[in-house]
């Protein structure tokens, strides 16, 4: 089975030039599913929400997302706090916390968002709680959009209740964790073999980020296959590196 994994659209602010290019190397990788770990849109209106659900369909294939920070309003107070996700519910398909199970691997989505810290998020012990249960049976992978560790050298702050989760994730036998915002891709590994992979952008046209990439996950019967697709900042096409292999805990 494949997935592909996407974070940080950016839509508002992204390169529309590498959009088919993005929907043509999907095409040719053939992912059974696509996964999002947020930030879909730079700012959290309907129009915006519309241009990724419409990109998004055109690859024909089933799609999750978890909500990221530039999904919920910043400047407008009273629809931060009052209702956060009326726009995204509107175009995003399916719950805030989605599970999604396919065999050889269990996908649980935490919504990571608070509007009340619009930047760094936080995760709730009922959260941790939930990722536990669903952690009982089978590999599994948690995707949120705000990591649960920090890039070296990354001067974002982690938000409430990151290392609370990291530790609770790893206990509870958590392969992989998916997240976003940092804009570079990395991975980390803990002792006991949990990997967090930390999503490039896909689109986002912000100078300073590194080449838009996105990345396939061959789930595999002893690991998980990572190819990162790169589209080089003076290119057009996303481009396939060797792959990385990461273990399946369970």
């Amino acid at each position: 089975m494949r997935l592909a994994l996407l974070s940080d659209l950016h839509i508002g602010m992204h390169r529309r030039g590498l959009v088919q290019p993005m929907l043509d190397a999907l095409a040719d990788a053939r992912p059974e599913h696509i996964i999002v770990a947020g930030d879909l849109v730079q700012r959290a209106r309907r129009e915006l929400f519309a241009e990724a659900e419409a990109i998004l369909d055109q690859t024909g294939l089933p799609w999750l997302c978890v909500p990221g920070n530039h999904d919920i309003p910043l400047m407008n107070l009273p629809a931060r706090l009052l209702w956060p996700f009326h726009d995204y519910v509107s175009s995003v398909p399916g719950p805030k916390e989605p599970l999604l199970e396919l065999p050889g691997l269990k996908i649980v989505g935490v919504n990571s968002t608070f509007p009340y810290r619009w930047r760094n998020g936080r995760i709730t012990q009922r959260q941790i709680d939930r990722v536990r249960h669903l952690s009982r049976t089978g590999p599994v992978m948690v995707v949120q959009h705000h990591p649960i560790s920090l890039l070296p050298g990354e001067t974002k702050e982690l938000m409430l209740n990151a290392e609370e989760a990291l530790k609770a994730y790893d206990e509870a036998g958590v392969s992989l964790v998916l997240t976003g915002h940092l804009h570079h891709f990395n991975t980390a590994s803990s002792a006991s073999g949990m990997t967090q992979i930390h999503a490039a952008s896909a689109l986002c046209d912000r100078p300073e980020d590194p080449p838009n990439e996105f990345a396939l996950l061959d789930v595999e019967p002893e690991g998980f296959r990572l190819t990162r697709m790169i589209a080089p900042k003076d290119g057009a096409d996303f481009q396939p590196q060797p792959p990385i292999m990461l273990p399946k805990r369970r």
